[in-house]
């Protein structure tokens, strides 16, 4: 053999080398790319989203603010929470964490004391308006059940 045919099989087996080691790179790096479920406004949850801006209103009562933002003290708040808690709970996945029975409560409160489009609340409580349309009817459903022996209604038949 000559030195040419011996260059000819090291580039040939340097061609061959290269491209295998470029096909698994190119495998791997499709593999690794993720999706996100949600899009970056809720991806940073831990800084704004509604438990955060209910313990602020909360921490400073004198002001009236957590009273005006949701239409009812802190006392009431907790006893509401209290009383429909257990049937609005969800539990956490491997998938994501559960929105919180306060953060639940809220929003619906809100929804209920000021008419706010989902839109308003998803940016307020940083919470899509899917889930948020999915959330409302659930804790109605439960404070309607929790409450109905407490306010007495007087049907009006025409």
């Amino acid at each position: 053999m000559n030195e040419i045919d011996i260059r000819k099989k090291k580039a040939a087996a340097f061609i061959v080398i290269h491209q295998i080691l470029n096909k698994k790179t190119k495998t791997k790096t499709k593999h690794r790319q993720r999706r996100w479920w949600i899009t970056k406004l809720y991806q940073n949850k831990l800084h704004n989203n509604g438990s955060s801006l209910l313990s602020t209103l909360k921490f400073d009562e004198s002001t009236g603010q957590f009273k005006n933002f949701l239409r009812m003290s802190s006392q009431d708040f907790e006893t509401l929470i209290n009383m429909v808690g257990p049937k609005i709970q969800k539990s956490d996945t491997r998938f994501r964490k559960a929105i919180p029975v306060k953060e639940r409560l809220a929003v619906t409160l809100r929804f209920l004391a000021t008419g706010d489009s989902y839109t308003s609340l998803q940016y307020l409580f940083g919470m899509s308006k899917q889930i948020i349309s999915l959330i409302i009817p659930e804790v109605c459903e439960a404070l309607i059940e929790g409450l109905q022996d407490n306010i007495k209604v007087k049907y009006i038949i025409i």
